[in-house]
């Protein structure tokens, strides 16, 4: 698959949450009771923790809940998890979400790894009624603009890599967009990148009413060339042999930011720009390899080739734990002759964005944004910990502290430590934390980009990298800075 996170999870850190545990039903319990005991963990853990909601957007949620409740007989499974993510979504923030299973047990995971039997919780038992995660059919999208192209697909549709998708059972994507953007709280950007995993999934089109069925879409595309094609893909219904996969960008002729996947951070000489380009997927350590580790490396690599400026490439990166490099970042422009080109796209989340206003805030006018706008807004909440429901077993992830990078936190009492403004309050969170932990607040009036160069499904298609080749151009048309 192409380097497009499955699950854009929150501002979570390697020394992040413990997860509530969840008590299995005795015997015999009922569906209405155990769903309706599902949604008393899920108000009283989840929605009454969480910080982003407004007043209006909580009294709709807990209407919503109420109407849950009365329903919890007549709903299936699959369609009571749904309910509940949409609720979520009310949010209207990308930080407060319902996370697959998957997600869930890897963080506890590494909870545990990181502060070990004297956490609190992370000893969760399995679920009685667990309600399995939404499978999904062999096709994947990506929104370029308000299109959803195909970026990947089993090798025996592989003629359809490219195309446009037009509509989901005979509705054209324009008269369900509203609805796909319920899936997520954020940015449309990113409403729109979660509903790409939606589009792929009959359990949740079904449960929405975009789908008479949930084992099965009837999708309609439009190619390249002019053609329409109607083609109804399907859940396999039994363990089939390993599928042949066909992605964008072509393996073949995937530009440099699409290489070595595997890879969570790594850099390349470009004298063509007299630069470095730095690129990091993630913010977190991997395994013996230490983000401040690269970061110095990388620093050494610029200054022995005596290049002048950075590439950085954010495009990719979910988000992390942003006390790995912001020491880095805040000093980096002072070392740095030249110019800091950061490349950013709708994936660029969390943490990330965090490092970016960092890098903003100290390198003033050097630091250009080159590409998409970030994923996120400069204001929202995050730092919450995972709450597993105690029959379906799925994860609900809260939002608690404020992230105010626009002023500062200057009149916020409810902002993260790390970034509250120094004597005053902020918000409680049972994350650990570095001790002591310097407060430095972010004031930054925009990430907006400074040149805007999207993806484009051409792009992917042909192998070409718009971003790079804005910041080429920006260089040439200012010899200063070679």
């Amino acid at each position: 698959m192409p380097v497009v996170p499955r699950v854009l999870i929150a501002l979570l850190t390697l020394s992040c949450p413990a997860v509530t545990m969840a008590v299995g039903a005795p015997p015999g319990t009922s569906p209405a009771q155990w769903k309706r005991e599902d949604i008393i963990v899920f108000r009283e853990q989840f929605l009454a923790a969480d910080r982003s909601f407004t007043p209006e957007a909580r009294a709709t949620a807990e209407a919503r809940l109420s109407h849950l409740e009365r329903a919890s007989e007549s709903i299936g499974p699959s369609a009571f998890i749904v309910e509940l993510c949409r609720i979520a979504a009310l949010a209207d923030n990308g930080h407060t979400q319902c996370l697959p299973t998957w997600v869930g047990r890897d963080i506890c995971e590494q909870a545990t790894a990181i502060v070990g039997t004297k956490s609190p919780a992370c000893h969760f038992q399995n679920p009685d009624r667990e309600v399995p995660d939404f499978k999904t059919v062999p096709i994947a999208f990506y929104p370029f603009g308000e299109e959803y192209n195909v970026i990947g697909v089993g090798a025996k549709d592989s003629n359809l890599l490219g195309s446009r998708l037009v509509s989901v059972e005979n509705q054209s994507i324009k008269t369900i967009r509203a609805k796909l953007r319920t899936f997520s709280g954020g940015t449309l950007a990113l409403r729109d990148l979660r509903a790409a995993t939606v589009l792929a999934s009959p359990e949740q089109l079904h449960a929405a009413g975009l789908s008479s069925r949930n084992d099965s879409v009837l999708y309609e595309f439009a190619t390249a060339g002019g053609r329409t094609i109607k083609r109804r893909f399907a859940l396999a219904r039994q363990p089939e042999k390993p599928m042949t996969w066909r992605e964008l960008p072509a393996a073949d002729r995937a530009p440099w930011a699409f290489q070595e996947p595997g890879k969570p951070f790594r850099y390349r000489d470009a004298p063509e720009i007299n630069g470095l380009v730095v690129q990091l997927r993630q913010n977190l350590d991997r395994n013996n390899q230490k983000m401040a580790d690269f970061l110095q490396g990388a620093e050494t690599k610029r200054e022995t080739l005596g290049r002048k400026n950075v590439v950085l490439d954010m495009r990719f990166n979910g988000g992390g734990n942003f006390w790995l490099t912001r020491d880095f970042f805040v000093r980096w422009p002072a070392r740095i002759p030249g110019r800091f080109f950061v490349l950013t796209s709708r994936q660029t989340l969390s943490a990330a964005i965090a490092t970016i206003a960092y890098l903003k805030q100290a390198g003033t006018n050097r630091v250009s944004i080159i590409g998409e706008p970030v994923g996120d807004r400069l204001m929202f909440f995050s730092d919450g910990l995972p709450i597993q429901l105690p029959h379906s077993g799925r994860f609900f992830l809260p939002a608690v502290a404020r992230m105010d990078y626009r002023d500062g936190c200057r009149e916020y009492d409810d902002c993260m430590e790390a970034v509250a403004q120094p004597g005053r309050p902020t918000a409680t969170t049972l994350l650990p934390t570095p001790t002591p932990l310097e407060r430095l607040p972010i004031s930054v009036a925009t990430l907006e980009p400074d040149v805007l160069a999207p993806w484009t499904i051409d792009s992917w298609l042909t192998g070409k990298d718009p971003m790079m080749d804005a910041v080429t151009t920006l260089i040439d048309g200012n010899p200063d800075n070679i």
